[in-house]
């Protein structure tokens, strides 16, 4: 199987959910899948494609505000959980806390980190907590190595960004920690902070060259596409250290978003997330959406929401 099928969210794994899909079809609920949060705005680096750069970099989310929402949708049947950015989520003070929280209620977690203060600020155990584990190589823009601890069974994964930064030195540098590391696959995508006709000379430029490096490289293209409804905040809600809950980790691309978790693509307050599976699915209003990676996944709901009666017709 592709490696962009196993290890990104751009997918079709909502087929893996047959229950999930069937309450969708019976009852118009969804139930979550995949809680991404990001704990806290704070990072060690200042990245110069970050796609969130003008955030407050100084929120956090509150501990134990954060439990009762994870306990809650595990009771809806939450079955993971991202750790991701925001800022980094190694910066977040109680994030051993939160992935022991977790593993005691059996969810499945990843983490997603610059690397910086990976070794330093996770625990071992932590780490034994986690079934993957992704490295956004981009740090090498700004430091010389990073020193990555081993990983007894999380599945260790690298991500990089072509950007203004990007030259032969540190893609040298990147190579040496893959021969180092040896990680699972090396995801490179492209600078979203672009506009429609740029990226798609990127998507061109980008796909035939790493193809060339060879395994464990991959092209992760990114396509933006204006979805008509947006349903995946049901299914994969994105929790950011403001306590607000957006439809998705990618509105910061759209045009419009001033960089940052904009208030406009707020859907709820994290205390209010829950109730969300106990009322009817209703879409998110996409008329600033227009640098969607999710389209494809929304139009598989908006399918399954509207039957044509010839769906044996296949």
């Amino acid at each position: 199987m592709e490696k962009e099928n196993v290890f990104t969210s751009t997918g079709v794994k909502l087929l893996w959910h047959g229950e999930v899909i069937e309450q969708l079809l019976l009852y118009k609920t969804a139930s979550p899948i995949t809680l991404q949060v990001a704990p806290t705005s704070r990072c060690s680096l200042n990245c110069s494609f970050c796609s969130n750069r003008n955030r407050q970099k100084h929120e956090d989310l509150d501990v134990l505000d954060l439990y009762v929402v994870v306990h809650e949708l595990k009771n809806k049947g939450l079955k993971a959980i991202e750790w991701t950015g925001g800022g980094d989520p190694t910066l977040y003070k109680e994030i051993n806390e939160c992935i022991r929280f977790s593993e005691r209620l059996h969810l499945d977690q990843g983490l997603i980190t610059n690397g910086i203060l990976l070794n330093e600020n996770i625990e071992k155990k932590s780490l034994d907590f986690l079934k993957w584990v992704r490295i956004s190589m981009n740090c090498l823009d700004y430091v010389d190595s990073i020193s990555i601890p081993y990983l007894n069974s999380a599945t260790l994964g690298f991500s990089y960004v072509m950007n203004d930064n990007t030259n032969s030195d540190v893609l040298e540098r990147l190579n040496d920690h893959v021969l180092h590391y040896r990680p699972a696959y090396v995801r490179i995508v492209p600078n979203c902070q672009a506009t429609d006709k740029e990226q798609e000379e990127n998507n061109r430029k980008y796909k035939e060259l790493v193809r060339s490096w060879g395994n464990p490289y991959f092209y992760q293209e990114k396509v933006f596409e204006q979805p008509k409804e947006c349903f995946w905040g049901y299914f994969k809600p994105f929790l950011l250290h403001d306590g607000y809950v957006y439809p998705c980790s990618s509105v910061v691309l759209n045009l419009g978003s001033e960089e940052r978790f904009h208030e406009k693509y707020r859907w709820c307050r994290m205390k209010e997330l829950v109730k969300k599976y106990d009322e009817e699915i209703s879409p998110f209003a996409t008329t600033n959406c227009n640098h969607c990676v999710f389209t494809k996944q929304n139009n598989m709901v908006t399918q399954l929401l509207t039957p044509t009666g010839m769906e044996n017709f296949i």
